[in-house]
Formats: structure tokens, C-alpha cells, sequence
């Protein structure tokens, strides 16, 4: 592409207001709330919560799969609960 048409892209979007709508966060929300709620079943079948670690299984892998299942569902209530902002446009 040539600069010019690069210009031309980047200005075509400089007056348009772009907002977080209720349903873009109810589905990203939803998506990471599910996608941790998966990995905290992996992480169960694992062995990650139980007292004494059943044997065959791996020591670290389990426990990482449940941090991370924590981790996406905190972030998907974060997304749900963020405020909804609008672009700042570039002065």
C-alpha cells in the first residue's frame, strides 16, 4: 500500500465515536467467565484441589491450569463491570 492510501485509512475513523455496548461486553464477559470456569474443571480433574496429590499426576501442571482459570474469570467479571468510555480523540 502506499502512504497516501495509509492516510487516507487512518482518517476515515478520526470523527467516529467508538463506544463499549452492553451486548460487546456480555459476550467478552461471558467468554472468559467460561473459559475459566473450563480450566478450573480441567485443574479439578487434575488433581490441583485436592489435599494429597493422587498419584500419576503431575505436580505443577494442575495448579497452573486453576491460576489461570481464576485469572480469566476475574477478568471476565472485570469486563463486565467496566464503565463504558468513548474514544479520545487524538488533539
Amino acid at each position: 500500500m502506499s502512504s497516501a492510501a495509509l492516510s487516507n485509512a487512518n482518517t476515515s475513523r478520526v470523527g467516529a465515536e467508538e463506544q463499549d455496548c452492553l451486548s460487546c461486553r456480555l459476550v467478552g464477559a461471558s467468554a472468559f467467565i467460561g473459559l475459566g470456569g473450563y480450566a478450573i474443571m480441567q485443574a479439578r480433574k487434575q488433581g490441583a484441589f485436592a489435599t494429597v496429590r493422587p498419584t500419576g499426576r503431575p505436580l505443577v501442571a494442575g495448579k497452573v491450569t486453576g491460576i489461570l482459570g481464576v485469572v480469566f474469570v476475574g477478568l471476565g467479571i472485570g469486563r463486565l463491570f467496566m464503565p463504558a468510555r468513548r474514544a479520545q480523540l487524538p488533539q
